[in-house]
């Protein structure tokens, strides 16, 4: 079998017949087979053979890796819970192979699966380190294009569970993709939730689910709503959870040839005050524009790391571009002379496939000063537009050579293959100032944006359209009628006035007076803004004036 086949093409919670695996891993009918023979495990018997994908994953890793991969930082990598886990303490086990060669083999911490590597004598006391402590969140595995962040839920993985349930789910996947016109990232979570329930019910069949069992499983889910502890669910996710279940039982006592309690359903649901609380519950984060300059402030540049690291905290201030975007930039998509990056969704990961311009916005406290000492730093080092814009590790880690773990004209620098280093990146740069205990993620940087221009710069309708634009939403139909055909140097200027009001301390009152007094000069960064509230006043008096002299 080639060693060149990625597990990670099989979503652990999905079900595949036999055409689906051929077309996702690009081989052909004998190869399955061939799979078979060498230990892998369909479904069942029947026909269509259906092929569950945590088993695809788990053979997969087995076959590519049949040693077990080398460990990272004391951590072995699990097939079933995907990532590097650390071994249970006490189920550490080497075993001596020649002269500096240890087969080591030990229990993973979270799903209890067995695993093992062949690892240097010196990697030995690593093993042993990690076994006494508490796990860190890392992995290099994650499902083909869905999102980091689902993962991180807590959804369980199915194990194991029946011939029935499998096939069931599989028919279930057929009719969200097919009849629902659901997208790959909608369906994910579709199933995620059903594995949840799934694993909480110990993989009963589905038609087996009493009112006590939906009863239990939605107080289950209750329990974790406990505020900021490690693992806890919000009421928005429980409510979400609740109501995906609850849509594959209603479509369940739909099919003919199973049986359900007729009000099942219904037991998936919060109550009336539960979703009251829900629907007012703030979906913002409690990130302030103030602090996320002061965690920016606060990061160090002495090396080309600190650097990247501080320009993209920088990028998120500025623009509140969405993490899947950021790891996928190159450099001919950015242009630090216009400030405009091109999110071509061919090449950059957008969301839904979009086109978006975005402009970077003018809030001074040195932001753009990073972005272009970074791109400075790139250019210098030969690295060119092709090149990623945020340079992993392995490419500017200093060595002996000199700067560059592998030249850019040998191998064009690829971007990122997981958003894990850029999530450690925030946290560890909040934890420094001690914001928010370092639970931040990217996305509360693009949750800032708005309330802060909107509150400090006094936003319009136009503003609010510019912004929007900027962050690649759809205007409403309202306002997309009128603002749609916004031109990029209109968007332009409405965002760096938008920026200058939010960034002044002085109301339109002062700059009034201000320029009526000749108390500003033209050198003042709101000397245009002044005289255009001034102009404007003028304006609506001179009618006033007008107005009364001719009813006199």
């Amino acid at each position: 079998m080639s060693r060149r086949h990625d597990p990670t093409k099989a979503r652990r919670h999905w079900v595949y017949t036999r055409e689906q695996v051929c077309l996702r891993f690009s081989v052909g009918d004998s190869t399955i087979t061939n799979w078979i023979g060498r230990g892998l495990k369909p479904v069942d018997d029947k026909r269509p053979q259906l092929f569950a994908g945590y088993e695809l994953r788990r053979f997969i890793t087995s076959m590519r890796w049949p040693h077990g991969r080398l460990p990272e930082s004391g951590r072995l990598f699990c097939s079933v819970c995907p990532g590097f886990k650390t071994l249970e303490p006490g189920s550490v086990n080497a075993t001596p192979i020649g002269i500096a060669c240890y087969k080591v083999t030990g229990t993973c911490l979270d799903c209890h699966n067995m695993l093992q590597a062949r690892i240097q004598a010196h990697s030995l006391p690593e093993i042993y380190e990690a076994s006494t402590n508490t796990p860190r969140e890392s992995s290099d595995v994650i499902c083909d294009g869905v999102s980091r962040a689902i993962g991180r839920s807590g959804a369980p993985v199915p194990t194991e569970t029946t011939n029935f349930n499998l096939r069931v789910l599989q028919r279930y996947t057929v009719y969200l993709e097919n009849h629902q016109n659901l997208d790959v990232r909608t369906v994910d979570e579709h199933l995620r939730s059903l594995a949840r329930m799934s694993g909480f019910f110990e993989h009963k069949d589905f038609e087996k689910i009493t009112i006590d069992d939906a009863c239990n499983f939605k107080n289950a889910l209750r329990s974790l709503c406990i505020g900021d502890v490690q693992g806890a669910l919000s009421i928005s996710t429980v409510s979400h959870t609740l109501d995906r279940c609850r849509a594959f039982i209603q479509w369940l006592q739909r099919q003919s040839d199973t049986k359900t309690h007729a009000d099942l359903a219904g037991y998936f649901s919060l109550s009336r005050r539960e979703r009251v609380i829900e629907a007012n519950t703030v979906k913002g984060t409690n990130l302030t524009f103030d602090q996320a300059l002061c965690i920016f402030s606060a990061m160090p540049m002495s090396n080309p790391i600190e650097l990247r690291n501080r320009a993209i905290v920088a990028m998120f201030i500025l623009t509140g571009i969405r993490i899947a975007a950021l790891v996928t930039l190159r450099g001919k998509h950015v242009n630090i002379r216009t400030r405009w990056i091109n999110q071509d969704p061919r090449e950059v990961d957008t969301k839904f496939g979009k086109h978006i311009r975005t402009y970077c916005l003018d809030l001074g406290s040195g932001l753009w000063g990073a972005l272009d000492e970074w791109d400075t730093w790139r250019n210098a080092n030969g690295f060119g537009q092709d090149a990623a814009f945020f340079l992993p590790d392995r490419y500017i880690q200093s060595n002996a050579l000199g700067f560059g773990y592998k030249g850019n004209c040998v191998e064009i620098a690829q971007c990122w293959k997981s958003e894990e280093p850029v999530h450690r990146i925030i946290k560890e740069a909040a934890s420094v100032v001690g914001i928010l205990n370092g639970s931040i993620s990217s996305h509360d940087f693009r949750k800032v944006l708005h309330p802060f221009l909107a509150k400090r710069g006094e936003m319009t309708i136009k503003d609010e359209v510019a912004l929007q634009l900027n962050f690649g939403h759809t205007p409403q139909e309202v306002i997309r009628k009128h603002y749609s055909s916004m031109q990029d140097n209109e968007r332009e200027e409405i965002l760096d006035e938008l920026c200058r009001r939010a960034l002044t301390s002085r109301s339109e009152l002062d700059l009034y007076l201000a320029y009526e007094r000749k108390e500003i000069s033209e050198t003042d960064a709101d000397f245009r803004r002044a005289k255009e509230i001034f102009e404007r006043n003028m304006y609506g008096r001179r009618e006033n004036v007008q107005q009364t002299c001719l009813l006199k």
